[in-house]
């Protein structure tokens, strides 16, 4: 049997090993590639929640505006419930009392409890955030009558995350006299 002797830098049939500076420089961009990974997939993540946060606030300042568009002319002033559903008299279909009234112009409301929820159902998943609104009316009066009110709503809540400014959306509607009245 034959012995044959290796030297301390040859490799039997040509494998060679990695350097530990190669191995801690591979490691060091796989890290760096795991991280930015990383933040990536977290900052989608709260992109995500903003936007479905946002879908369902949208949500719920469509639906208002709705209900104060159905609304008459003159109804459409501070403390009127938005709707006869909304009057905390009647019942809804599953026999609960629902009060959502047209506040105090610029006045900031919470959006919260039962009527709220039964208002916009996906609202509780925007509650966490301390979702308020506020509508600020403004007429406009010629000879002495009403003939426009210009309804302002904004709805804003905190961020995902408790980072960065309070969210917000606003949402315009001019209601005429004139053409609803034929006055």
């Amino acid at each position: 049997m034959k012995t044959r002797q290796i030297s301390p830098g040859h490799h039997p049939s040509g494998a060679r090993g990695y350097t530990l500076v190669e191995v801690l420089f591979a490691t060091v961009i796989t890290s760096f590639m795991f991280f930015a990974a990383l933040s990536a997939i977290t900052f989608s993540k709260v992109e995500l929640a903003r936007d479905k946060e946002r879908g369902i606030a949208n949500d719920f300042a469509i639906h208002y505006m709705e209900t104060l568009r159905g609304m008459n002319f003159d109804d459409l002033v501070p403390g009127n419930p938005i709707s006869s559903l909304h009057d905390g008299v009647g019942t809804n279909e599953f026999s609960k009392k629902m009060t959502i009234r047209v506040p105090a112009s610029g006045t900031w409301v919470p959006i919260s409890g039962a009527s709220y929820e039964m208002f916009t159902p996906d609202l509780p998943w925007l509650a966490p955030r301390s979702p308020e609104y506020s509508l600020t009316l403004t007429p406009t009066t010629v000879a002495g009558t009403v003939r426009t009110r210009m309804a302002t709503l904004q709805v804003r809540w905190n961020a995902p995350l408790g980072r960065g400014n309070k969210q917000m959306l606003r949402m315009d509607m001019l209601r005429l006299r004139d053409i609803e009245t034929g006055q």
